[in-house]
């Protein structure tokens, strides 16, 4: 399992995080079930990666006016492509992106790591037992109520990745474990 990083100016770390900010056209992928971790692991990244463009699902499905599309799995897998075509626009002008979005389709993840530059596909995997005790946006409360229909990994089927970079288990490591074992992948596909 990761262990922590040593920090401070000429640690490993510090250089490795220094050559990768110099780097540019890069997609982190961070995909899961919701309350995996995803958008924490996200953001911390970005603290790391800088300058990198932090992307977050549902952020992006306002922004795009998307909050009224379906949540069946077709209306899902037409968001995902739309978010996979703004990573490549973003990272073929030589931006690092982290996007985290559940988006778990075997086509979306094809897709991307043939037409994303420096595709770094990162699957959380977290026990269902914890999502639900975690549920930040209370979405496993409202759709055991039925208050939320068509929730993915529950009643929409989702494609768990065939082959991720790289998979954490956030119930079992802590986040900067996470964000070091991103920033080693990163080091070592660069």
């Amino acid at each position: 399992s990761p262990s922590p990083t040593r920090r401070g100016p000429g640690s490993p770390a510090a250089r490795t995080e220094t050559a990768m900010n110099e780097q540019t056209g890069r997609v982190f992928w961070i995909t899961g079930l919701s309350g995996a971790g995803k958008s924490t692991l996200a953001r911390a990244l970005q603290a790391r990666l800088s300058p990198s463009i932090l992307l977050d699902g549902d952020e992006l499905r306002a922004v795009l006016g998307a909050t009224r599309s379906g949540f069946d799995r077709q209306s899902r897998l037409e968001l995902a492509a739309t978010y996979a075509r703004f990573c490549k626009l973003l990272a073929e002008q030589g931006h690092t992106v982290i996007i985290a979005t559940i988006s778990l389709f075997h086509e979306i993840h094809a897709w991307n790591r043939e037409n994303l530059p420096g595709y770094r596909e990162i699957f959380l995997d977290v026990p269902e037992k914890v999502r639900r005790q975690r549920d930040p946006k209370g979405l496993y409360a409202a759709a055991q109520a039925g208050a939320v229909r068509q929730m993915a990994g529950t009643e929409t089927p989702v494609d768990l990745p065939r082959d991720p970079h790289l998979v954490l288990h956030t119930d079992r490591l802590s986040l900067e474990d996470c964000v070091a074992a991103v920033l080693r992948l990163a080091a070592e596909q660069a």
